[in-house]
């Protein structure tokens, strides 16, 4: 049931791992570096880093006061955290919303909390507009306890010209856009600024975040909306990347890419309402749309290639003969790595502009770029560049866009992957 203040939701134990951004030096994972963290450093003193995991089970027993990472608690770790003192950065995270309900249900944006400890809301603001931060004020006392969550709706606040809180009506568009939380003067937090970019939705599907292997996060379609409660697993399908060949170890051109339906059923890559194919595109070059005149419609376990040049594809690797090619017009894969998408049609704007619904999108890269990762190292397969093999998807059901689901084998377009 929905009520007409923030709901508040709890789930107890500690955020482990949920964000990298806790300062260094932040012991008891508050997003603040002071005197509880001191407390803990001198409790641990001159101990061993591996017995140092708080015995009360408020924080994450991966975090140790060994700040300086020889093994020992001792006046180097103190130099650390007197260097960070008052240091913070902000506990509150979008965690997941709606932008594309209907005229019965309304928009929503939810708020979680990664800390371990409270934090009172009380005068942050919510907006969709980085011009105009101060749409909406959180009402005072709004209290997100460690864990929690706290979701708003369009029809009861920030949407809502009759309420007292809200300063300029929104409400969050089906197209996509970009949703703000920002903490103002906040004695604690001050000038805390999230946003979450997102795409255009369909109906009822929402947005949230989900952590990746590499650390990071992404805000993607979820299976299930679960405001107040903790996230779904990502959607997944009904049609997937599940191959790409972006450097072949012969000839460049027999480039392609390996579609696959995950689904229990057809799948066609045409939408009838708005007569628009579905397209495949790149960061470099590659916008391929499917056939019109005759819309193409896969089975159950289906795959689609899409090529650089189809002779030479043929050339160069085993072909099943069921197996349907379609050649792109101009562009190729980036050989460093790069995003790829599916798209299919989404709604048109006042304006006339047509907006496409995100269905899988894989950012490979080719094992050498260590710079454009959070720990230095790059994790996708260098064996796929240029060696011979393809990047093969492990689990085609499970969330594509990260790089433990992927490995170097065998390229096999058009038939299971080795």
């Amino acid at each position: 049931m929905r009520v007409s203040l923030a709901t508040l939701v709890v789930v107890g134990g500690f955020a482990t791992g949920l964000c990298a951004a806790f300062p260094k030096g932040d012991l008891n994972q508050d997003c603040l570096v002071g005197y509880p963290d001191l407390t803990l450093l001198a409790t641990w003193w001159l101990s061993d880093p591996n017995d140092t995991a708080d015995p009360n089970g408020l924080v994450d027993p991966n975090r140790t006061g060994d700040l300086d990472g020889d093994d020992r608690v001792d006046m180097r770790d103190f130099a650390v955290l007197a260097d960070r003192w008052g240091r913070f950065d902000c506990p509150i995270v979008i965690n997941e919303l709606l932008a594309h309900s209907h005229d019965t249900t309304p928009d929503w944006i939810e708020l979680y909390n990664i800390s371990s400890a409270p934090v009172d809301l009380g005068g942050w603001t919510l907006s969709d507009e980085a011009d105009n931060l101060a749409k909406y004020r959180i009402p005072d006392g709004t209290i997100i306890e460690p864990n929690g969550y706290a979701v708003f709706y369009e029809d009861a606040q920030f949407g809502n010209p009759d309420s007292s809180d809200t300063l300029t009506p929104f409400r969050l568009s089906e197209n996509g856009e970009v949703v703000y939380l920002y903490s103002g003067n906040d004695e604690t937090f001050p000038d805390c600024l999230r946003e979450e970019a997102f795409g255009a939705s369909e109906t009822d599907t929402s947005f949230g975040r989900y952590r990746k292997s590499t650390n990071t996060w992404n805000f993607v379609f979820m299976s299930e909306a679960t405001p107040g409660a903790a996230n779904a697993y990502p959607l997944v399908g009904p049609v997937v990347i599940n191959e790409i060949m972006y450097r072949p170890a012969g000839d460049g051109d027999a480039e392609y890419v390996e579609l696959l339906n995950i689904s229990n059923g057809p799948v066609t890559f045409f939408d009838f309402e708005t007569f628009e194919p579905w397209r495949f595109t790149d960061d470099t070059g590659i916008d391929f749309s499917f056939p019109t005149d005759w819309p193409l419609t896969i089975e159950a376990g289906q795959h689609v290639l899409l090529v650089r040049d189809t002779n030479q594809v043929r050339r160069s690797f085993s072909i099943p003969a069921q197996a349907l090619l379609f050649e792109w017009d101009s562009g190729r894969l980036a050989n460093s790595g790069e995003k790829i998408r599916l798209l299919k049609p989404g709604d048109v704007d006042e304006a006339g502009t047509r907006y496409w619904i995100e269905v899988d999108r894989v950012n490979y890269s080719d094992g050498s770029h260590g710079e454009e990762f959070e720990d230095g190292i790059d994790p996708w397969p260098r064996a796929a560049d240029g060696l011979g093999p393809s990047l093969n998807r492990l689990s085609p059901r499970c969330y594509g866009n990260d790089p433990n689901n992927w490995q170097a084998t065998i390229p096999t377009p058009g038939s299971a992957n080795d």
